[in-house]
């Protein structure tokens, strides 16, 4: 059972970006910019319907009946462009199995081929969400349920807490089935799921943190340049402004998104083991 390097872990996902600089970022650029920047342009409200003036709000009162408006306003434009969010969850989960199928160890897999790899994923990716988002309804929300019904508000506080900690743990256990799927070819999302488990066990904790850490690190850089950007394009006003600024989120989330995924195959390669030939080919 190998025990997760997350300072080794880091330089492999980096290494492994540099090596396929080239193909990630056509991957990235069709699957990731190209939606998120077309949805900035079709449906610019995206960047607004959320959100809350305290100045104007009223007191607790009142925000919570702008809170309210907010998220009628957000469920009606999701329901009015459902073909668009779909077509871009569609693209995100093809470039997501296909960039994770060209970091494969076994091979130097051309992105025709690995978009091939991807949307041959794409039913066994799907299959082992579903199957792990009924686990985890099973495993937390019945037991949230019945405690709910029959115990006191107090103690449901309690389990509700110990919920949430059992879907964290949840989550770090099936984090690796996309590169199992996509990596390692395996079809069966149960099968995909127990070796996520396997894979995972002994370094749940481990995963987590790094995770963690990585995600507030590229938060709160992403958010600094992101809102720096924005100010200084808000200034231009019209519509510069208001490409300028879909640019520059989708370029945000593209690289947010491509890192996550590059860690999460670089974590697999660890847990899981690598041939000699593709990791010297990694650092070439």
């Amino acid at each position: 059972m190998a025990k997760l390097d997350m300072g080794k872990a880091w330089t492999q996902a980096t290494g492994l970006i540099g090596a396929n600089k080239d193909t990630i970022s056509a991957i990235a650029g069709l699957f990731f910019f190209l939606p998120s920047f077309a949805a900035a342009l079709l449906v610019p409200e995206l960047a607004t319907s959320t959100s809350i003036d305290p100045a104007r709000s009223g007191g607790a009162v009142g925000q919570q009946a702008e809170l309210q408006a907010a998220l009628d306003q957000v469920t009606a434009m999701y329901a009015d462009n459902w073909p668009l969010f779909l077509g871009i969850t569609i693209a995100g989960f093809v470039g997501s199995l296909s960039l994770l199928a060209l970091l494969s160890d076994r091979g130097n897999p051309t992105v025709g081929e690995a978009l091939g790899k991807g949307l041959k994923s794409i039913p066994s990716y799907l299959a082992a969400q579903l199957l792990s988002a009924l686990a985890a309804g099973v495993a937390i929300g019945l037991p949230l349920g019945l405690v709910s019904a029959f115990a006191p508000p107090a103690v449901t506080v309690v389990a509700g807490l110990l919920l949430i900690v059992a879907m964290i743990y949840l989550f770090v256990k099936f984090s690796l089935i996309a590169p199992v799927i996509a990596i390692d070819g395996e079809r069966n999302p149960l099968a995909a799921m127990g070796r996520s488990w396997r894979l995972t066990k002994g370094n749940s904790l481990r995963i987590l943190i790094f995770l963690m850490l990585l995600f507030v690190t590229i938060a709160i850089i992403g958010g600094l340049v992101a809102a720096v950007l924005t100010l200084i394009l808000s200034a231009f006003g019209g519509s510069v402004a208001s490409i300028g600024i879909g640019l520059v989120n989708a370029a945000v989330n593209t690289i947010v998104t491509v890192i996550f995924l590059v860690v999460i195959a670089a974590i697999h390669r660890q847990l899981a083991g690598t041939t000699p030939e593709r990791l010297s080919e990694t650092f070439e």
